[in-house]
């Protein structure tokens, strides 16, 4: 069972809040390219890996309150699995990538909703320390976005991330606690 720290449990509870206010039926998808930055810090004090992550994803359908992209990602993974050995898990990964974003309309040009996404990443080496050279990295939290027009959006998300490779064996798994930083656009 996954234990959920103060900050986790106050993003998720402000999600739900926000998305109970009165809202239109919109999104605030502007059917384009999602180009997001990403950290992600640890969130154990045995496992120290924090992540960088680069995602670009494109608009693949959406109605009046749920959105779904797909694209791909570049992770730089950096620290150590082990506080006692220090097992380096330092390592560069690529893959593909899916998101969903559920959005309210709260006023004007704010929204405010939930996003989760997934990738498979593959790693220049074994990542984690002790692991395969491949993982799973899922994210879910609250996000909040400002549309600026109707080709333009940038966005804020505070999330909580998990990383395995899915196996019973060899799968040292960490979670991470983040803020993702996003830009949407229509070309």
């Amino acid at each position: 069972m996954i234990n959920l720290n103060k900050l986790t449990k106050a993003c998720v509870i402000s999600s739900l809040l926000f998305m109970g206010l009165p809202a239109s039926a919109q999104t605030s998808c502007v059917e384009g390219w999602d180009f997001q930055a990403e950290y992600l810090k640890h969130n154990k004090s045995d496992k120290h890996v924090d992540n960088y992550n680069l995602h670009v994803y494109k608009h693949l359908w959406n109605n009046d309150y749920l959105s779904f992209y797909y694209g791909g990602t570049a992770s730089i993974a950096n620290g150590y699995m082990d506080k006692d050995e220090k097992k380096d898990s330092d390592a560069f990964g690529i893959g593909p990538s899916i998101m969903g974003r559920l959005e309210f309309n709260p006023f004007g040009s704010f929204y405010t909703g939930l996003e989760v996404g997934g990738t498979m990443r593959f790693f220049t080496k074994a990542h984690p320390a002790g692991g395969r050279a491949y993982d799973f990295l899922w994210r879910v939290g609250p996000r909040f976005s400002y549309k600026l027009g109707n080709y333009s959006a940038l966005g804020l998300t505070l999330l909580y991330a998990h990383a395995s490779n899915g196996m019973n064996s060899h799968n040292p798994g960490y979670e991470m606690k983040g803020v993702n930083l996003d830009f949407e656009y229509k070309f």
